[in-house]
């Protein structure tokens, strides 16, 4: 190995194939469920005050976002903040997807977006496809303001520059926005007495 290199080496598969092959497989699988379980508790009380920051929201739950949006929560839950600023990018143009698939696009007069069209639409950019969707009048003002500074965040992660970063603040922040895209776009109001209102 080089000098002045660091590296990562996960020996666990391996010893647990050693004891599966020692006839030990229980044993091997309770090591690493151990091992999982002391590695997730070590900043419990961090996990914790990260769920916490989550916040409580009525969204719906029956839209292909869905799926991305309970791991983001996930991702920011275990404090991977990185990966949870990437994430929200992603789930952001899920978001843009499903708001596209609910709807009847018509151009002209009254026709239908052709096959070829709406397959282009599926391959713009995050940005772009933004913004179509706000001249569209597809999404809200304050959705489409929330989506571009989602969209900006990312891009600082995805294409690093020299300033440093405050994973953990940002990250906090793009799900914050999430939340409030999905708000202003799917939610259900809640007033004082506790009538729920779609």
């Amino acid at each position: 190995m080089s000098e002045g290199r660091s590296y990562f080496f996960n020996s666990l598969p391996n010893l647990y194939k050693a004891l599966k092959k020692a006839s030990h497989e229980k044993e091997a699988r309770e090591l690493i469920r151990n091992f999982l379980k002391s590695s997730f508790n070590e900043d419990l009380s961090e996990k914790v005050n990260c769920f916490l920051e989550t916040g409580v929201g009525f969204i719906p739950a029956d839209m292909d976002y869905f799926r991305l949006y309970t791991e983001l929560m996930q991702l920011y839950t275990n404090r991977l903040f990185y990966s949870t600023a990437v994430l929200a990018g992603v789930l952001c143009e899920r978001i843009c997807y499903d708001i596209l698939s609910n709807q009847k696009i018509k151009i002209g007069e009254n026709e239908p977006l052709s096959k070829d069209a709406i397959a282009r639409l599926y391959k713009m950019n995050l940005f772009d496809l933004i913004q179509l969707l706000g001249s569209w009048g597809l999404i809200k003002e304050k959705t489409m303001k929330e989506m571009i500074e989602i969209n900006n965040k990312r891009n600082q992660y995805v294409h690093p520059a020299k300033s440093k970063l405050d994973m953990h603040k940002d990250s906090l922040d793009m799900v914050k926005r999430i939340k409030k895209i999905l708000e202003n776009e799917f939610g259900i109001d809640v007033d004082p007495k506790g009538l729920v209102k779609t």
